[in-house]
């Protein structure tokens, strides 16, 4: 499964170079590629009363993760992201989420220096539960956004970052249909390789 996301993914980021070779090199937009970290806080939705970012505040998950986007490269507002979230501190009950996701951005709005852009990722998302609950596996994840950028220096940005993940194949512990929606928010640093 693994292996599929990271194949997934590499082609939506390596894919970017294909459409700006049908633009003369004078003309056309230049790709760059910005990697970056971010510390995240999710409301995990298991063990919580409701799936609100700021309400299951005594079990809100914790952690890193990296990502990967590209400008603006297609009619100079969609690009592409890549993102992994590791939620691993501060689960109940000793829960941790990990998701993979990759997909378009698009910026709708730039001021001063800040640039908001809404996202739709997909990919998989990974559940732990160390109990002996039901539950624990890899799932199908999508999730919708919107960043805040802010460049902080020539190279370097800011984020902000929202994200609401949809994992429609978990099943809960008595079988239930409802999926889990894991939600929260990152703030990261990137820097631009080009």
């Amino acid at each position: 499964m693994r292996k599929k996301l990271y194949l997934v993914a590499a082609s939506l980021l390596f894919s970017g170079p294909l459409f700006s070779q049908a633009f003369p090199a004078a003309e056309g937009p230049r790709i760059s590629y910005r990697v970056g970290a971010s510390v995240s806080t999710f409301n995990p939705d298991y063990g919580c009363s409701s799936n609100s970012p700021f309400s299951c505040l005594s079990h809100q998950l914790i952690g890193l993760g990296p990502y990967v986007d590209t400008s603006s490269f297609i009619l100079g507002r969609i690009g592409a992201e890549g993102e992994a979230h590791f939620l691993r501190w501060h689960g109940p009950a000793g829960l941790t989420e990990d998701s993979y996701l990759g997909g378009p951005r698009v910026r709708f709005f730039s001021y001063r220096g800040m640039h908001f852009t809404v996202k739709f990722l997909v990919g998989a998302g990974h559940l732990d539960i160390p109990s002996p609950s039901v539950g624990s596996g890899h799932y199908f994840a999508y999730a919708p956004g919107g960043a805040v950028d802010y460049r902080v220096a020539r190279r370097i940005s800011a984020r902000l970052d929202y994200e609401y993940q949809r994992w429609p194949g978990f099943k809960g512990t008595h079988g239930g249909s409802g999926g889990l929606t894991p939600n929260g928010f990152s703030l990261g640093f990137s820097y631009a390789l080009r």
